[in-house]
C-alpha cells in the first residue's frame, strides 16, 4: 500500500508534468493507479511552474484518500457519514475490522468516511470573536482525527462544523465529492452503523441499466411517501417521497443535477426544507423532476444494507 507521502509526491509530480501538455493530451494524462482522478482543470495546468501552497493542500487532500479509493474508475463511490466525536471512532474501527470495507474494495467500489470539523455542544460560533479558539474538547478530537487520518487515510474532512443541524450540508459534501472528485457512475450515502452489500448494489445497477437507460436511478432500503409525519414538511408545506437516510444511492447524472444545475436551490434548503437531510434530498429530486423533467426510477431494496 502506498504511503501518504509517496502518493502525494506521485500526484505532485504528475500534476507538474500535466502543465507541459495541452489540449487532448492534457485531458488524457494519467496520474497513478492509487490516485482518485486525473487533474483536468486547464486553468491549473496553465499556471506558472511553481506549485503553490493551495495546490499542495488540494493534492494532499486527494492523497489522504488514496488508500480508500484504489480504483479511480470504480463504479460506485460510497460516502459513509460519520462524526468526529470519540464515540464514533469505534463505529469506524468496527467497519474496518469486520470485513465490511474489504468487501467494498473487493467489489471495485470506493469509499470514504465523511465528517465535518469537531464542535462541542454549546460552543457559540455566531459572534464576532476575533482571536477565538476551539474548546479543549474540540482540540482533543481534532488531534485524534489527525492521527486517525494518517493511520488509515480513509477520512474526508468537510469544511463545515459537524453538528446535527448541518447534516444536510454533510450530505451535499458526499454528493459533491462523488461528482467532482471520482469517476463513479453511482454515488451512495450511508450511515456508519450500517454495512453496504455490494452484490445487491450490482444487482440493482444491472437491473436499472437493462430496464431503462434513459432514466436516472434512486435506490434505498426504505421509501417514505413524505407525508407520514408533520416533521417531514418544510416551512412551505412541501412534501416529497424519499428514502431513509441510513443509506441510498443515486446515479451520477442525478447527483450532478442536484449539485451543479440546481446548486443554489440545493444549498438554500432552509426555504423549503428542515434539518432532515433525507427528506431534503427527496425535495431536491422532486424539484429536478419538475424543473428539468428528469425521469427517476425509484428502487426500494432492504437487502442493500446489513448490520456490520
Amino acid at each position: 500500500m502506498l504511503t501518504l507521502t509517496n502518493c502525494l509526491f506521485a500526484i505532485v509530480a504528475s500534476f507538474q508534468a500535466a502543465r507541459s501538455v495541452s489540449g487532448a493530451g492534457a485531458q488524457d494524462h494519467c496520474v497513478t493507479d492509487a490516485c482518485i482522478k486525473p487533474v483536468r482543470d486547464h486553468s491549473l495546468m496553465q499556471r506558472e511552474a511553481k506549485t503553490t501552497r493551495a495546490e499542495l493542500t488540494f493534492l494532499a487532500r486527494r492523497a489522504r484518500l488514496a488508500t480508500a479509493l484504489p480504483d479511480q474508475k470504480g463504479q460506485v463511490f460510497i460516502g459513509i457519514k460519520s462524526a468526529p466525536k470519540s464515540e464514533y471512532r469505534s463505529r469506524r474501527d468496527h467497519l474496518r475490522s469486520s470485513g465490511c470495507l474489504k468487501s467494498i474494495k473487493d467489489a471495485g467500489f470506493s469509499y470514504a468516511f465523511v465528517m465535518g470539523v469537531p464542535m462541542s455542544s454549546g460552543h457559540d460560533l455566531t459572534g464576532h470573536d476575533q482571536g477565538g479558539r476551539d474548546t479543549p474538547e474540540e482540540r482533543k478530537n481534532e488531534e485524534a482525527l489527525l492521527k486517525e487520518i494518517e493511520e488509515h487515510g480513509d477520512i474526508l474532512m468537510l469544511s463545515m462544523r459537524d453538528q446535527y443541524a448541518d447534516l444536510t450540508d454533510k450530505l451535499i459534501g458526499v454528493f459533491d465529492f462523488g461528482v467532482h472528485h471520482t469517476n463513479a457512475q453511482y454515488i451512495m450515502e450511508v450511515d456508519d452503523d450500517k454495512c453496504v452489500v455490494p452484490s445487491v448494489l450490482k444487482e440493482i445497477i444491472d437491473n436499472h441499466r437493462n430496464s431503462n437507460k434513459k432514466s436516472e436511478l434512486w435506490a434505498g432500503a426504505y421509501l417514505f411517501n413524505g407525508k407520514e409525519y408533520e416533521s417531514m414538511k418544510g416551512p412551505t408545506g412541501i412534501t416529497a417521497p424519499y428514502f431513509s437516510g441510513n443509506g441510498c444511492m443515486l446515479s451520477r447524472n442525478l447527483a450532478r443535477t442536484l449539485i451543479e444545475d440546481d446548486h443554489d436551490h440545493t444549498m438554500l434548503f432552509g426555504i423549503y426544507g428542515t434539518t432532515m437531510d433525507d427528506a431534503n434530498l427527496g425535495k431536491w429530486v422532486k424539484f429536478a423532476q419538475e424543473k428539468h423533467h428528469v425521469h427517476v426510477r425509484f428502487v426500494q431494496d432492504s437487502r442493500m444494507l446489513r448490520e456490520p
